[in-house]
């Protein structure tokens, strides 16, 4: 009993190692895209570029070897012979015409139309005075110019970012033996840059006054009408003369007289049940088949390693003196040495 106990131990401690350390994987890979970086990446770590083989599974499914069809049997049509009235001559109808009835009348038509004249009675003026503005109050605008001073200030010249190195990774790839090591990139911290500049700023806006003309004003004298122009209008009445027409008392119409059909007994060979076919089924043929289906394709990802940060470096131009009989090769000696002795 405790050895059963004891080997139930183990084999969970076995699974929570496992579970932890495909989490903790998970978490140190970012899926690889075509020319992208680790996005999520802190400055100091060194990630590099792992290819993962693809996983494989053998699947069973049922394949129709032969699809359903179908044929079918022929049942003959039925005939009988049948007796029936044909019409030989069809129902018809002949037209008969009436003509139509017509009465004379008076009616009374204008020779002359009514007609209006217009007679016109003129407009009646008289003179007034009033005083009329000649040019309108108005103001003068005055402008005070703006004060201005000086001020300096902070502008950042290139801001602080990130930028990813290359880097020679030492260390090994844990997981899968198959799997390939590619590069390794590192995210350095680069600061920003700053410069004092000065600017011009508003102490009091520009502002302005107004100086106020008064109007100008004059006497005018005008001619005003006390009652407008009129027309008044006289009817002449409408001539009229009484003439006669012919009025259509009953219109022309129709009648029609109908000659029925004639008709003969005939025999002849009637289908009561026409040809047929049945229809017989025959079902599909299936058989089992398995393959190989692949479950997770060939990947690239990116994998977070212990690596060594790559330190920053930056050229410099320094000047070595070197004696007047040194050659050019001896010269260049003495700067690599003064180089070596002085360390950034």
């Amino acid at each position: 009993m405790r050895k059963s106990w004891s080997l139930c131990t183990v084999l969970c401690a076995a699974a929570l190692v496992a579970a932890a350390g495909t989490a903790q994987a998970a978490f140190d890979e970012v899926e690889w895209r075509e020319g992208s970086l680790p996005p999520s990446a802190q400055p100091g770590e060194c990630w590099c570029l792992v290819t993962l083989p693809a996983q494989f599974k053998t699947v069973s499914e049922q394949v129709m070897v032969e699809g359903p069809r179908c044929t079918f049997e022929k049942i003959p049509a039925v005939f009988e012979t049948r007796t029936e009235q044909v019409c030989v001559r069809k129902e018809r109808k002949k037209e008969i015409k009436i003509p139509a009835e017509y009465r004379e009348e008076a009616y009374q038509v204008c020779v002359k139309k009514e007609k209006k004249i217009k007679e016109k009675i003129p407009a009646v003026y008289e003179e007034r005075q009033e005083v009329v503005q000649c040019k309108p109050e108005r103001k003068k605008k005055i402008k005070i110019p703006a004060v201005y001073k000086e001020e300096s200030y902070q502008v950042e010249v290139c801001p602080a970012r990130t930028e990813w190195r290359k880097v020679d990774c030492n260390a090994e790839v844990t997981g899968d033996r198959r799997e390939e090591k590619g590069e390794c990139y590192c995210l350095v911290t680069i600061p920003a840059k700053f410069e004092t500049r000065t600017k011009k700023v508003c102490v009091e806006k520009e502002s302005c006054t107004y100086e106020v003309i008064p109007a100008e004003f004059k006497t005018v004298t005008k001619k005003v009408c006390v009652q407008k122009e009129q027309k008044c209008e006289r009817v002449i009445p409408a001539v009229f003369e009484t003439r006669y027409r012919k009025v259509c008392v009953r219109k022309e119409s129709k009648t029609c007289e109908v000659i029925p059909a004639e008709f003969k007994t005939v025999e002849k060979r009637v289908c009561v049940k026409p040809e047929s076919k049945r229809r017989i089924e025959i079902p599909a043929r299936y058989e089992t088949r398995s393959r190989e289906v692949c479950v997770q394709p060939a990947r690239k990802v990116w994998r977070k390693t212990a690596c060594a940060v790559p330190a920053s470096f930056e050229t410099r131009s320094v000047k070595a003196d070197c004696k007047d009989d040194c050659q050019k090769t001896e010269c260049d000696d003495c700067l690599q040495n003064w180089l070596d002795s002085h360390p950034r």
